[in-house]
């Protein structure tokens, strides 16, 4: 059967008053899924972004782009140095090769031929040097576009047009609200009566006391004590959106009893 375990909780940075102890519910805060604050990771001017305060972004969508022309034209001369560097490997080896057949017939010193090998060796090394220098103008590109890393919404823009951006910038910061936590702090003389998994029924007073279900998705082993309480984070799903990051919620916890 269902028992309703009913609990007395001083919850996160809220005060419980008398009169949600006295009915005996518990007040949480709705927090997104997951967020992420979105950096610079190069120093360059904002050439183009695409998203505002509110959009609705998608995973690997580019928000930002800086230096756009220098990032291409520092990835085509690293594409140009090493068709050089090809080039010249193709033509040392090949010369190598003739070298070789002619020390095999005494037609020139050793010493010629180990400085044609020599010759043949520095090509390589620098052919790969050059591949590494394109790989790191290349990457260099990737960074100068800001990209989100999953679907949600933007909750915060700090860039413009013509902007000069430091590495380490934040630029912006994105939410997952797909599903929704409401998180609250358990006393020691409640936490026990809590486990991962149990149901909780959720009450949203903005919304006209919507009530959702929601899963105990994180129980703290431990608190510091600095804090209020074991934290507790339930989880919801909010496919509709309704939903926000902020709102306050009224919680009942539910577990599994035996009869």
């Amino acid at each position: 059967m269902q028992r309703l375990i009913k609990v007395g909780i001083l919850l996160g940075l809220f005060c419980v008053s008398a009169v949600s102890m006295a009915n005996n519910y518990v007040i949480g805060q709705l927090i997104p899924f997951r967020s992420v604050t979105l950096s610079s990771e190069i120093t360059g001017i904002v050439d183009q972004f695409s998203k505002d305060v509110g959009d609705e972004v998608q995973t690997g969508e580019v928000l930002v782009k800086l230096s756009i022309k220098d990032n291409e034209l520092n990835v085509s001369l690293a594409k140009a140095q090493l068709n050089l560097s090809l080039n010249e490997l193709e033509i040392q080896s090949k010369q190598l090769v003739r070298y070789q057949k002619l020390y095999k017939s005494k037609g020139i010193s050793i010493s010629e031929f180990d400085e044609q090998r020599r010759k043949t060796n520095s090509s390589r090394s620098q052919y790969e040097v050059d591949k590494i220098k394109l790989l790191i103008a290349q990457r260099q590109k990737d960074k100068s576009q800001l990209k989100a890393p999953f679907s949600g919404f933007v909750l915060t823009r700090n860039v413009e047009l013509g902007q000069l951006i430091p590495s380490g910038q934040s630029l912006y910061s994105l939410v997952d609200m797909t599903k929704i936590k409401v998180s609250f702090r358990l006393l020691e003389s409640d936490v026990i009566a809590v486990n991962k998994g149990d149901r909780v029924n959720v009450v949203i007073p903005a919304l006209n006391n919507l009530s959702v279900i929601g899963e105990v998705a994180i129980l703290a082993p431990a608190f510091q004590s600095s804090d209020p309480g074991f934290l507790v984070e339930v989880l919801i799903d909010n496919n509709d959106a309704q939903l926000k990051p902020g709102m306050q919620a009224r919680v009942e916890v539910m577990s599994k009893g035996n009869e």
